[in-house]
Order: structure tokens, then C-alpha cells, then sequence
């Protein structure tokens, strides 16, 4: 589900990304191709949350914006769902969805949508802290 999540935020953000940055977030479907790991299409989110919050020349401690939004989105995750790990999403029952990995991938993509427009009204303001 990482392709879908991917191709998605690409098409629907207009990001034009690269294919050697899809080619970057090609191990992460299955939980890195493990099922042990993080959910792909949770990575994916992740990865847009750092395109959309990095700034240039800042290392990654500097960037809160970005912290609060992924802590946003774990929250989303451990709340909704109760795991980021592929293996426990995958078991899951999910009324009206033979895979449940279909309906993460759009319940995560709905939820980085919601954090996206979050983080543009509070681009002006320093510091943010717990954006949730």
C-alpha cells in the first residue's frame, strides 16, 4: 500500500517527485517488506511531513513544526487503530473492506491532509507544541 500512498500524495499534492524518490519508498510496503515494521503507507506520510516541513540548511532538531505534526499523526494511529506495525493493521476488521490495508491508506492520507492545513495557518508561529 506504500505505492499507493505514494503516487497519491504525488498526484494529489503536485509534488513531481523524482522515480528514484519513489524508488527510495519502494522497501517500505508491507512494513519494509517484513510485517514487523511500520506501516508503509504511515512511512510515506511520515517522509511527506518532512518534505513539506524541512527547511533548508536546519538540521532536524530544529524543526518542530514537523516533530508536532508526526506526533499528531502517531497519536491518529495509536488511538484509531491501536499499532503502527503492519502485522497488527493487517488482522484488523475493517467493515466494508476486504484488505484493511485500503482503508489505511485512506484514513492516514485524510488525517496527513488535516495536519498539512494545520501546519500552513501555523507556519507564521514560532514554535509550535503539540499540534494535534
Amino acid at each position: 500500500m506504500r505505492g499507493a500512498m505514494f503516487k497519491a500524495c504525488n498526484e494529489y499534492y503536485q509534488l513531481n517527485l523524482s522515480e528514484e524518490t519513489r524508488k527510495m519508498f519502494s522497501v517500505m510496503g508491507i512494513g519494509m517488506q517484513s510485517e514487523l515494521s511500520c506501516c508503509g503507507a504511515f512511512t510515506v506520510a511520515a517522509g511527506m511531513i518532512g518534505l513539506f516541513t524541512a527547511e533548508e540548511g536546519k538540521t532536524d532538531v530544529d524543526n518542530s513544526i514537523g516533530y508536532n505534526l508526526i506526533i499528531g499523526l502517531t497519536k491518529f494511529m495509536i488511538e484509531e487503530f491501536g499499532t503502527l506495525q503492519c502485522s497488527g493493521l493487517k488482522e484488523l476488521e475493517i467493515q466494508g473492506y476486504e484488505n484493511p490495508c485500503h482503508f489505511m491508506v485512506e484514513a492516514i492520507a485524510k488525517k496527513l491532509e488535516e495536519l498539512l492545513e494545520k501546519k500552513s495557518i501555523l507556519d507564521t508561529i514560532p514554535d509550535i507544541q503539540n499540534i494535534n
